[in-house]
């Protein structure tokens, strides 16, 4: 997951006012831990 979300935000680099988000959404038996865990990846990587 951390891979793939590494290559969401590397294409988007610069770009300016880029939301990394979900797309069309999330499916109902997605493990909630890891969506937590990617909000957690992607917050800190893009910290200012």
């Amino acid at each position: 997951m951390e891979a793939k979300a590494r290559e969401v935000l590397d294409t988007a680099a610069g770009l300016e006012g880029h939301i990394f988000n979900l797309g069309h959404g999330v499916m109902p038996n997605t493990d909630a831990d890891a969506l937590t865990h990617l909000v957690e990846y992607v917050h800190t990587q893009t910290a200012r």
